[in-house]
């Protein structure tokens, strides 16, 4: 197959943009979870810290997923380097956020979320455009 005829392949079929579509699906998908939980030890059911902490766990695995995955769509040639960098700020956010509410400091452990959810809500936006749509395969 010719150079030519490999970069004329949508890039709505390109592996990376896929992997990245996914993994910013599941870490959405995590991110309610943890303000379900949330939401429950607001309510003083404190049967739900165990539910939270684990979601944090996951919420950096999949963080993590993401990241790599903006990294492999971002390749040179390949894409912007716009949802690699956000996709990086908020795995780095995860981290800040798990030492706020591990050491009580909600006054900034919720505010703390409201900007991881706008940075995982850009990115997965940004990987339905035409945008995101102009990757080479």
């Amino acid at each position: 197959m010719s150079q030519t005829a490999r970069t004329a392949v949508p890039a709505r079929y390109s592996i990376p943009l896929w992997g990245l579509r996914a993994a910013v699906l599941a870490q959405t998908a995590v991110l309610v979870w943890e303000f379900v939980t949330a939401g429950r030890l607001v309510e003083q059911d404190f049967t739900a810290l165990s539910l939270h902490a684990g979601g944090a766990i996951v919420l950096h695995v999949v963080a993590g997923l993401q990241f790599v995955a903006a990294l492999l769509l971002w390749r040179p040639g390949r894409g912007s380097p716009l949802p690699a960098v956000v996709s990086a700020l908020a795995f780095g956010l995860g981290f800040v956020q798990a030492y706020l509410g591990s050491h009580l400091m909600l006054e900034l452990h919720v505010p703390v979320a409201m900007l991881l959810v706008v940075l995982v809500a850009w990115v997965l936006v940004w990987t339905w455009t035409r945008s995101a749509g102009r990757v080479s395969a």
